[in-house]
């Protein structure tokens, strides 16, 4: 009987740690984004502010996306999730997920004025996950969603930046 019951607890101390992983392993596949165009999509967009006066976001981006978000300064990650409707990860590990998702290190990924986000989503999945320098682009007086039939864009360099504006079509 003492063996049965040892095997029994010890059993218990394996099965619901590995339960508590799976899940929580499947979450993270579940909302991890790869942001494989993150690179590609931020030089499009360098080289457009610094070459033209007004722009249509979707002809620089090279993923397809319905919505686009943008995050301002200082916006915690569960407001984000809450703006946006859905969880995601840019995390590339289930470690990296662990630590910056799942705990207060990760709690605040805008914790300056000088950064904001873009969030594209396509099909209420995010498919792109983009941190801006607000002196490199700056879309904060932007509000959101930006629908991708209508994301026509002027940039306002009068005030020494790159002020992004939607534009009135």
């Amino acid at each position: 009987m003492k063996i049965k019951s040892k095997t029994i607890i010890i059993s218990v101390f394996l099965i619901i740690p590995l339960i508590l992983f799976s899940s929580s392993y499947i979450s993270f596949r579940s909302q991890k984004i790869n942001n494989e165009h993150l690179e590609s999509f931020k030089n499009n967009l360098m080289t457009t502010i610094q070459q033209k006066s007004y722009f249509d976001i979707k002809n620089i981006t090279p993923f397809e996306w319905d919505r686009m978000y943008v995050i301002l300064p200082y916006t915690s990650r569960t407001e984000m999730q809450k703006i946006v409707g859905t969880k995601w990860t840019t995390a590339d590990t289930y470690i990296g997920y662990l630590i910056f998702d799942k705990t207060w290190l990760g709690e605040h990924p805008l914790d300056d004025d000088i950064f904001h986000k873009l969030v594209f989503v396509k099909d209420n999945k995010v498919v792109s996950d983009v941190t801006l320098n607000r002196g490199d682009a700056d879309f904060t007086q932007i509000s959101s969603p930006v629908i991708n039939d209508s994301a026509l864009f002027i940039i306002d360099k009068t005030s020494g930046g790159n002020v992004i504006k939607k534009s009135k079509q």
